[in-house]
């Protein structure tokens, strides 16, 4: 996947005129979803095979603010897997202004439905090997 693209909403504005902090984390998981289903690791399929990828950490660093309409292009990378963690990184830039407006990371584990770990080889071979294949540090 290329980028993700998410045009601001009006509803996630503060009263300052500008993306309240907490759209920043949600934007990060809708890129996140959209590029593990490219890569052949969507959450849908896990789940189904009762596999869950719980968020154990997320980071948000605001370097610019964004608006209402403006079009944030969210570049998504996974920079760590070893099988039973997964931590994805995310670059927001706002189209509209040219710059960069945020980074983050959120950290993953897999779970069988009771909240267990697992290795997700074992469980998923398939997803265990996109996810390896997807990896740029």
């Amino acid at each position: 996947m290329e980028a993700y693209i998410h045009k601001v909403h009006y509803y996630e504005t503060d009263k300052m005129g500008i993306v309240h902090h907490s759209n920043y984390i949600r934007w990060m998981e809708e890129a996140r979803v959209a590029y593990l289903d490219e890569a052949g690791a969507g959450f849908a399929g896990m789940e189904a095979r009762g596999v869950l990828s719980p968020v154990i950490a997320v980071d948000c660093r605001y370097l610019r603010p964004c608006r209402f309409d403006d079009r944030i292009r969210i570049t998504v990378r996974i920079t760590e897997f070893r099988g039973v963690r997964l931590r994805v990184s995310y670059e927001m830039f706002n189209e509209t202004s040219g710059e960069l407006a945020a980074t983050g990371s959120s950290d993953h584990c897999f779970t069988d439905s009771e909240g267990r770990l697992i290795l997700l080889r074992k469980h998923c071979p398939d997803i265990d090997a996109a996810l390896r294949a997807a990896v740029t540090p």
